[in-house]
């Protein structure tokens, strides 16, 4: 199968219609509004970018800039990449975090982090192919639904 030619750029405030459909389409969030999607947009610390070929979104990702109260310099967070299931395996995630990570290095980042399940392996990969490590073996992510009335006593 021949790869199809893709583009990457991160997102801006005009891009909107690709925006909506890198959220329906690639992310499976169908019911985002538009006053969502623009405000990410919007926003210096929100990072979306956008792989389109033949005129369609076919991967994306998307990301924040965090700032930390004891430092002038950023770190970004890789909050969520996906490529159309019919897109895989094309190089199109891998430009993808790239495109990201030169995002990161334009704005001075001290660095990028990301989370992941172990039974990724598919994602892991990818993280590892572009240059990021595991720095501690031990890292949990816990989390709280802020959805639900409280904690169930």
């Amino acid at each position: 199968m021949a790869k199809t030619p893709f583009k990457v750029f991160r997102a801006g405030t005009g891009d909107l219609v690709l925006a909506r459909e890198a959220i329906a389409y690639v992310h499976q969030r169908p019911d985002a509004s538009d006053a969502a999607i623009s405000s990410f947009l919007n926003d210096s610390a929100c990072c979306l970018m956008l792989a389109v070929a033949d005129g369609r979104v076919v991967g994306s990702l998307y990301g924040y800039l965090l700032r930390r109260p004891h430092q002038s310099k950023p770190q970004f967070l890789l909050y969520e990449i996906d490529v159309a299931a019919a897109h895989r395996r094309r190089g199109i995630g891998h430009a993808l975090v790239t495109a990201f990570t030169a995002a990161a290095r334009a704005a001075a980042a001290v660095e990028i982090w990301v989370l992941s399940n172990e039974s990724n392996r598919a994602a892991l990969n990818l993280y590892v192919k572009c240059g990021y490590r595991r720095v501690n073996e031990d890292d949990v992510m816990l989390s709280l639904s802020l959805k639900a009335a409280g904690p169930k006593t």
